[in-house]
């Protein structure tokens, strides 16, 4: 503040030229810069002192990443020991005042005055080889990290978060660097999406380039996220609807969620089906066709799937009044508008418990149980087909010729599997069969009626999933002799119960024999149930104890079926009909 005083003077002769306010007042340029450095003691970070070259009236430094280029502090002597400097209309301290020399294409030009002189010079900062971006991408780390997580840079701290349950012991970094850069790690070449690392503790890669004196050492911290939690999803006005029935799934394309419900009501335009997608860049959920329902009346039941493209197809029960009613209808959903698979409710027959699944070529097949018979079909027989050149066509899955209930779902390894709650044994054996397509043929997986020795009966809802390498995970609730959900495991080879069987209630029957399993891209299996008794609860399997996690309540209050899905980025969704509204779980970190 003294030096300042001291020379207040010559602050007001300076402005006062600067300003052009007193034109016929001339001034010498005789002032000449000396040095021009960033010194470590006015630069948090920086080890050494770094020096300008000074060519005539312009300053050439090299900008240290450990110096922040937006908010750089220079030191600097004149040859004349009473001087003041200014940036515009900014007084400028050697050792104290932050300047910004980021706009390259713009030299920040700085004025000295001391008394009768005034010198105007140009600073180009030269900012050294840098690390423009860095993070740990799932594609490079597969089977650990299922989304990707990119770096904050601050000089030369480079930080980024991972989950909790991550693997750091042997990461791939993603990064890219300013032209001309070499970047390596103990001494040898650190390798783009290529060099494996254990980011256990601080990691330090140096950095350089031809120009540079000396190699930079950044330093990589990976901290840990906060651990998955359940939570509800804020769903959309037009879904919060009285709902009968509701499914969930997962645009391939950006890995959102996409939420389909059966609208109830009084009369049967009151009751269509209805779709909501989540777009995640303006996070907010939008109305796939009309909010008020895409079907033409009345529908029963709900499943949807996506094409590989992110085309989607929907299939219900359609209850339109005409010569088919109840039979199957089948929508695609391109290009914004929704169209007629085959046309209207063209399945083969009336449908009970349809569902839908593509393979891998997007052929959609359907599958279900007749609700009547159809020659040569018995009543509750069991039923495929698929859609391929205009028409629908399909056949029985013998065996298993007739079943209690049936779903059609996609496995982690790219196979379609059928499932049906047998009846073709009869009711006192009845216990879930599976079926897997092969080469355009369905095949028994194993036996019919799989099911542990103490179980004799199967109620209605069985689900499946498989893992990459074909495994199958199955699950369904036995009602006979007590009631308990159990999870099957295919190994390969044989049926075998996983862990131990979950009691659930036999009240509300309804509502009692809600249960889902899916295969985690981890290879975890989250396996979720529901009753009066229980709540809605999902858990998984801890692969030391060989049996089931503590659960995790998600509702005190009973749900009407379920279904679970994972996206490729390892968030697990649920979704249910809780007093008579949809209601979506989603199981992620906080925030993201």
């Amino acid at each position: 503040m003294k030096r300042l005083l001291a020379i207040f003077t010559l602050v007001i002769l300076t402005v006062t030229t600067f300003t052009s306010c007193e034109k016929d007042v001339t001034f010498s340029d005789d002032i000449v810069l000396e040095s021009f450095t960033f010194e470590p003691s006015s630069n948090e970070g920086l080890n050494k002192s770094v020096s300008a070259t000074i060519e005539g009236k312009t300053i050439y430094i090299r900008v240290p990443n450990a110096v922040d280029i937006k908010a750089a502090v220079p030191t600097f002597r004149l040859n004349q020991a009473k001087n003041v400097a200014f940036i515009g209309s900014k007084v400028v301290e050697s050792g104290v005042t932050p300047i910004d020399l980021s706009d390259t294409n713009n030299p920040t030009v700085i004025r000295f005055g001391a008394e009768g002189s005034v010198s105007e010079y140009s600073i180009i900062g030269v900012k050294n080889a840098s690390i423009l971006s860095f993070g740990f991408y799932a594609e490079d780390n597969e089977g650990v990290l299922f989304r990707d997580y990119t770096a904050t840079i601050t000089k030369l701290a480079i930080n980024v978060d991972l989950p909790i349950d991550a693997d750091v012991t042997s990461l791939v970094a993603r990064y890219t660097t300013t032209d001309g850069a070499t970047v390596k790690y103990n001494g040898a070449a650190f390798v783009s999406k290529q060099t494996a690392v254990d980011y256990t503790s601080a990691v330090e890669i140096s950095l350089s380039d031809d120009e540079m004196e000396s190699d930079e050492i950044f330093t990589v911290n990976v901290g840990r996220l906060t651990a998955p939690v359940w939570s509800e999803v804020v769903l959309p006005e037009f879904l919060n609807v009285s709902t009968t029935a509701s499914t969930v799934e997962i645009n391939p394309l950006t890995n959102q969620p996409y939420v389909m419900i059966q609208r109830s009501g009084s009369a049967d335009l009151d009751r269509k089906a209805v779709m909501a997608g989540y777009n995640p860049e303006s996070t907010s959920w939008f109305s796939v066709g009309d909010q008020t329902g895409f079907s033409d009346s009345r529908i029963d039941g709900v499943s949807f799937t996506f094409a590989k493209n992110g085309d989607i197809f929907a299939a219900y029960k359609d209850y339109l009044a005409g010569t088919n009613v109840q039979y199957g209808t089948v929508q695609k959903y391109t290009n914004g508008a929704w169209s007629y698979v085959g046309g209207i409710q063209s399945t083969f027959n009336r449908v009970n418990y349809l569902s839908i699944a593509v393979d891998n070529n997007d052929v959609p097949y359907l599958g279900y149980i007749f609700a009547r018979a159809a020659s040569p079909f018995p009543n509750r027989g069991t039923y495929v087909e698929s859609f391929r050149n205009g028409a629908w066509s399909g056949g029985t899955m013998a065996p298993s010729t007739t079943g209690f209930w049936s779903k059609i779902v996609k496995g982690r390894d790219g196979v379609l599997y059928y499932l049906v709650m047998d009846l073709t044994s009869g009711t006192g054996v009845r216990k879930p069969s599976v079926y897997k397509l092969l080469n355009d043929n369905w095949s028994l997986v194993g036996q019919m009626n799989v099911g542990p020795s103490n179980s004799n009966s199967g109620n209605l809802n069985i689900d499946l999933d498989a893992t990459e390498d074909g495994q199958l995970y199955l699950t369904y609730q036995s009602n006979n002799p007590s009631y308990a959900t159990y999870v099957m495991h295919w190994d390969g080879n044989t049926w075998k119960q996983l862990g131990d069987g979950i009691a659930q209630t036999t009240s509300g029957s309804a509502n009692r024999d809600n249960v889902a399993v899916k295969v985690h891209p981890d290879g975890r299996i989250f396996f979720a149930y529901s009753d009066a008794n229980n709540g809605i609860k999902v858990t998984t399997f801890n692969n030391e104890t060989g049996n089931w996690n503590p659960a995790s309540l998600l509702s005190t209050s009973n749900g009407n079926k379920l279904e679970m899905r994972i996206s490729e980025e390892g968030v697990v969704y649920l979704t249910t009909v809780i007093d008579s509204r949809v209601v979506l779980f989603k199981y992620d970190i906080p925030v993201l």
